[in-house]
């Protein structure tokens, strides 16, 4: 692409403190060869984190699909939003933000529960695991908490999954090591590379996030099995155990109404500066 038949437009998105996820939104009239980029913007106190998924550099988007989790830590902050586009394309990139739920899991206060409990959402777990190889499992352990044999991959399926919530997960084989990060259906981690996992986090994303509970475990060798919890990266005592199991449970919650979870319709919470 010649830099001089590029046309560029910005715009600014002030934040509040919270974990929200940037996607490129598939749509039939997506533009071609247009990218978007993720910066931070001297705009606010905050600090700002940015987390590509798998295949994603210098934060930016090129495809559908593409997603990157942005933190904002300390106070309000800003992220500066950058469209490429060849000229002569006008379509703009559809861009989601949408706030990812971290509130404490189990009721507000002043909430009632139904008798019936709802029923946890159909999870499916593919993972590779150490000499078994590739495994399928379904609302359960995927691997055996008191073994050693690493498992050093995975992706969970969401049967009926609704279009307005998904599951996002991250992984990393080291302390240091750059994180994967994936929706609900996608892989992290490796196959056939002897290759462990040393942390993982999970959370829920979405308008609706709020209106589901995640809770599970996860465990790693040699150790009890941890909680899982919104917006906490789990790992060994030493950072290092391999993960060897994993346990993961959607439940909806009960006659529960929330604001919504997405920053764009908070004008509370966000404000859009534009620039073209």
């Amino acid at each position: 692409m010649n830099n001089h038949s590029l046309k560029v437009s910005s715009r600014i998105a002030v934040l509040d403190v919270g974990m929200y996820i940037f996607r490129y939104v598939s749509d039939t009239s997506a533009p071609k060869n247009s990218s978007l980029s993720l910066h931070q913007a001297p705009i606010g106190k905050g600090a700002v984190d940015f987390f590509p998924a798998s295949g994603i550099t210098r934060n930016t988007l090129t495809a559908p699909g593409d997603c990157i989790i942005v933190r904002i830590k300390g106070a309000q902050a800003s992220v500066l939003i950058t469209e490429y586009h060849p000229e002569g394309e006008s379509a703009a990139i559809q861009l989601r933000i949408d706030q990812i739920n971290t509130s404490p899991a189990g009721p507000k206060p002043g909430t009632t529960q139904k008798a019936n409990a709802p029923q946890p959402v159909g999870l499916k777990l593919h993972g590779h695991i150490e000499t078994r190889g590739d495994v399928v499992v379904e609302n359960g352990w995927l691997g055996a908490p008191n073994t050693l044999l690493r498992l050093e991959g995975f992706s969970v399926d969401w049967k009926d999954q609704p279009h307005d919530v998904s599951l996002a997960y991250l992984c990393r084989s080291g302390k240091n090591s750059e994180p994967q990060i994936a929706l609900a259906g996608q892989f992290v981690g490796t196959r056939r590379q002897a290759k462990p996992i040393t942390s993982v986090a999970f959370a829920l994303t979405g308008q609706r996030a709020a209106h589901y509970e995640l809770s599970g475990q996860a465990a790693f060798g040699g150790q009890p099995p941890l909680t899982v919890a919104p917006d906490k990266e789990l790992t060994g005592p030493n950072g290092t155990e391999q993960l060897v199991a994993l346990r993961l449970v959607i439940t909806p919650r009960a006659a529960q109404v929330s604001p919504p979870a997405s920053p764009w319709s908070d004008t509370e919470t966000t404000q859009i500066f534009r620039n073209s």
